[in-house]
């Protein structure tokens, strides 16, 4: 996650601007129906073309807003004293839920799913339907994410290796499992970023020129994992493949990660209708997509599939670009273009600073969110909710351990190691009866105004984020009754609307 080069971001930004819309027929969103003030969880369809965005079955465009959480991840491990992820418990999901949280981007891990070829682990199938099962129960969609940072946690410089002048020790990550890691003989120690080590770039190259029938499996376990939710409305998707890294060769790595998304939309397509000959009713979920992790993408054409959503990241002057004033917008704006090419509406699957200046945060969150919703797509889920004292992340820069090192960082861990990021808990639509045309919300939470435009009357449902005990005022145009409903954190509205209507919520 937290590797970039701003040159690669401003070297795509320039392609970019060469592309032309892909040729993608216009999807119709469903009917508009009216579900009243029901809390219940929809299906979820995306749509690409003109009316590009994610709707539920009642036809009403949906904002998915959360948060990444990694408890299910299966990392690296710098030392056995240092454990990798918080446990996931009931206080997450309600906290969660108490910050307006619509969704959850679940991180699960091929090494996790699979550890031995061909055999799933159904423990960990098990754990991922009982976070599945309490995110819903909060009223939270769950994306179920197949997450990698640098290919896998068993490619590593050993502690007790020397390496050369100019390189340094890679740390191992999280990704893939033992069987499907071909490294080639290619050194670990790395000369920049932990996507830089030659062992991590052969992996990549092995992967996309489906060495040993590796990317053919990974292909085959989302149709497995495609089968086992397949009628769960309350999983909002499915996220192929989260930053792919790059082999050598970038031809080879596009081309590769291309064939790889092809044919893992096919697995899930005919999981989907297996489930179906036999008497289910699988809707189909949506399926997210990402460019690769330094930037370029692949084909616009690569899928006439009309499921799809474009899901990249914006760490802009946070991770990328940081100190250049105006990056954040221009990658934004860059990212619009692309989903455009695509046909497809965004989701932006990270984003945040990290940063212990809480000024410096709020002014950069709030400004996030600002651009955000001039443009909102579909929403997106910010990085992370809690990242434990052992996650490679925080031991990134001291591996190998010192022991003085060590000594610190466990005091560092905790049960419930919440990253608490700024204006995180925001005022926003949920489910907007036909098209929603405009969101303008204060960044931090408080007063929200959105328009859309619907065909038939139906029901908004909003979130406004507020401690106050006296419900937020309803005005507008267009509207008819409306009911606001307090829980922690805020206030559940759904108002009546017709034709061009306008909400102001304060």
């Amino acid at each position: 996650m937290q590797t970039r080069l701003a040159v690669a971001a401003l070297a795509v930004l320039s392609a970019i601007a060469l592309l032309s819309t892909a040729c993608v027929a216009s999807g119709a969103p469903p009917a508009v129906g009216n579900p009243g003030d029901s809390s219940e969880l929809l299906w979820l369809k995306a749509v690409r073309g003109q009316q590009a965005g994610i709707y539920d079955s009642a036809g009403r465009q949906v904002l998915l807003r959360g948060t990444n959480f990694n408890h299910l991840g299966d990392y690296f491990s710098t030392d056995p004293s240092l454990p990798t992820v918080a446990t996931l418990d009931e206080t997450d999901w309600a906290d969660a839920a108490a910050q307006g949280m619509n969704v959850v981007r679940l991180v699960t891990t091929w090494s996790a799913w699979e550890p031995v070829r061909d055999q799933i682990d159904l423990n960990y199938l098990a754990r991922v339907r009982a976070a599945v099962a309490a995110a819903n129960a909060h009223g939270i969609y769950v994306v179920i994410d197949m997450h990698q940072d640098a290919w896998s946690k068993f490619v590593f410089t050993p502690a007790e290796e020397t390496c050369p002048a100019g390189t340094s020790h890679q740390i191992g990550w999280d990704g893939a499992p033992a069987w499907a890691t071909m490294t080639d003989g290619y050194p670990t120690c790395t000369p920049g970023g932990r996507e830089n080590s030659p062992a991590v770039r052969a992996a990549w190259e092995n992967f996309y020129k489906n060495a040993g029938g590796v990317r053919d499996e990974l292909a085959q376990l989302w149709g497995f994992i495609a089968t086992e939710f397949a009628e769960d409305a309350g999983v909002a998707g499915f996220d192929l493949l989260n930053e792919p890294g790059y082999g050598f060769d970038q031809s080879i790595t596009l081309v590769g990660l291309a064939q790889f998304y092809a044919a893992a939309i096919a697995e899930i397509r005919a999981a989907e209708l297996e489930v179906n000959s036999a008497g289910g009713s699988a809707l189909g979920h949506v399926v997210f997509f990402e460019p690769t992790v330094n930037g370029p993408f692949v084909a616009t054409e690569f899928s006439a599939d009309p499921n799809l959503v474009f899901a990249p990241h914006n760490y802009g002057e946070s991770i990328v670009g940081n100190g250049v004033a105006g990056f954040l917008d221009l990658l934004a704006g860059a990212l619009q273009t692309l989903t455009k090419a695509y046909g497809t509406t965004s989701w932006i699957g990270e984003y945040g600073i990290f940063t212990s200046d809480q000024a410096q945060a709020t002014a950069y969150m709030s400004r996030f969110n600002r651009i955000d919703d001039r443009n909102p797509g579909a929403g997106g889920t910010w990085w992370q909710w809690e990242q434990q004292c052992g996650d490679p992340h925080n031991a990134n820069g001291a591996y190998p351990p010192s022991a003085e090192w060590l000594a610190s960082q466990q005091q560092n861990c905790t049960e419930a190691p919440r990253m608490n990021t700024a204006c995180t808990a925001r005022s926003y639509p949920r489910a907007m009866p036909g098209r929603l045309t405009s969101v303008v919300a204060e960044p931090c939470g408080g007063a929200v105004t959105v328009t859309g435009r619907t065909s038939r009357p139906s029901t908004a449902v909003l979130w406004f984020h507020s401690d106050s005990a006296v419900a937020p005022t309803v005005t507008g145009i267009g509207l008819g009754g409306s009911n606001a409903v307090q829980s922690r954190g805020g206030w559940r509205v759904t108002v009546e609307v017709s034709s061009d209507y306008k909400i102001n919520l304060a």
